[in-house]
């Protein structure tokens, strides 16, 4: 990349964007910030960094992006739902307002990050900076997990859990929301690899054979080796519908991402090829997804309980289907609204993103952040479909990859009540509109739509 073409930034603006990378990487550390200071904290240290951000857009030192000015249906559905959490709060139709208010915290600030998301990432370098960064926070995860599960330790200094060796959690309360981190980090670690895959196929073995070689020894080997340490510990975590999720979103999104970016080479046939087959059977067989295998195998409705807490959620939703109970209510209307069957656990969370979000913040609010996302992940297909640049196409696919990855894991699980997930899940939404969008000036001609 020539001089030229890296934009140049003023300081302000460059120490704004290392601070949202600050951000992005203390999050997952104090217990995913799923205690209530942690949430309050990450929520301030996002709500600083938009009025800073708005100060320098006032000084003329961050300019409106092309992305964001394209992105208002899904940044008018996210800030409409907290408008509507906010009339849940004053008409009083929450039974938990303790609750509800820290979500309406943390729903702004959710907002306010990615609105910073598409002022920030707006050059070809950061969309590699932001990437390359949450990936190394997810290998961080990955090895951190790992030693702690095959280590003798079940306590750190800090860090209020007990680890397990049974399954791996890392920094995370539970192994599944670890699982969904690492889904949401192995799709941009795929988007931006598959962006380095040649277009065109070799013309004959002695090109194959460079270009292998050249893969080798260049930084596309290394992240392929961060991809398979991600791979290890999502399986590690022994989470069953983390690594199907995954796996199910890696296949759909890969076709799908060929087909889109017309891009069926043999390149990336053996890519997608070899992250099947090497991660799966050879990576994951030596780390134990025969155990993922026998825990799906065992899974029967007498065998698991989440089936009684999602039928009690359908009773709860339909009694509040309009306006919900309140936003972050469940645990008081599951347990004290006489939901709960008898023979039920006592469950914090409905086990079921769609059901719990439902219940909550009834079909207005279910309806105004299924819009965000909807659109979000629509943006990515086209991303892939109309953008030239290689670069924009894996941030598309990254998105659209991680998006569905969480939508499936949210069946059985939480994630996006884990302010983490949900602060990287944002981020998702966010790349959708800067790979549809484009950046500017143009890094080369390849880059140019």
């Amino acid at each position: 990349m020539s001089p030229s073409a890296i934009k140049p930034y003023h300081w302000a603006n460059t120490a704004l964007f290392y601070y949202l990378l600050a951000i992005l990487a203390w999050a997952p550390l104090p217990l995913a910030s799923n205690r209530d200071w942690s949430t309050v904290l990450l929520a301030g240290l996002l709500l600083s960094a938009l009025a800073a951000c708005l100060l320098l857009i006032r000084l003329g030192h961050v300019q409106a992006t092309a992305a964001l000015r394209r992105s208002r249906p899904a940044l008018y559905a996210l800030a409409a739902t907290q408008l509507w959490v906010l009339t849940q709060l004053l008409l009083g139709i929450t039974v938990a307002p303790e609750a509800t208010g820290h979500a309406l915290l943390l729903g702004v600030a959710l907002v306010a990050a990615f609105t910073l998301v598409l002022l920030l990432v707006d050059s070809r370098q950061r969309i590699l900076h932001i990437s390359q960064f949450m990936v190394g926070c997810a290998v961080f995860q990955a090895f951190f997990a790992s030693a702690m599960m095959m280590s003798d330790l079940t306590q750190l200094p800090l860090l209020d859990k007990t680890f397990l060796r049974s399954s791996a959690s890392g920094t995370y309360v539970n192994r599944n929301h670890l699982a969904g981190f690492l889904e949401m980090n192995l799709a941009i670690g795929i988007g931006m690899l598959v962006a380095q895959l040649h277009r065109y196929p070799a013309n004959g073995w002695r090109e194959f054979m460079r270009r292998t070689i050249d893969t080798l020894l260049s930084r596309k080997f290394r992240l392929r080796l961060y991809l398979a340490i991600m791979v290890v510990a999502l399986v590690l975590t022994r989470s069953r519908m983390g690594n199907v999720a995954f796996f199910s979103s890696l296949l759909f999104c890969g076709v799908l991402g060929m087909v889109l970016q017309q891009r069926v080479t043999r390149g990336a046939v053996l890519f997608f090829v070899s992250l099947l087959l090497i991660d799966i059977y050879i990576v994951g067989n030596w780390f134990g997804v025969d155990q993922v295998v026998e825990r799906l195998q065992r899974t029967t409705l007498d065998t698991e309980k989440r089936d009684e807490v999602a039928i009690d959620s359908i009773a709860m939703w339909q009694d509040n289907f309009w306006l919900g109970t309140g936003a972050d209510s469940f645990f008081q209307s599951y347990v004290y609204g006489g939901y709960m069957s008898p023979d039920s656990l006592y469950y914090r969370h409905a086990e079921n993103d769609y059901l719990e979000i439902g219940s909550g913040f009834g079909f207005i609010g279910f309806a105004l952040l299924g819009t965000a996302v909807l659109t979000s992940l629509w943006q990515s297909f086209k991303a892939q479909r109309q953008r030239h640049s290689r670069l924009l196409q894996g941030l598309g696919l990254a998105s659209a990859m991680g998006i569905t990855s969480i939508l499936i894991h949210s069946f059985t699980d939480f994630n996006l009540h884990i302010p983490a997930n949900s602060l990287w899940f944002v981020v998702l939404l966010a790349f959708a509109w800067i790979a549809v969008s484009g950046v500017e000036p143009p890094a080369d001609r390849d880059e140019h739509r």
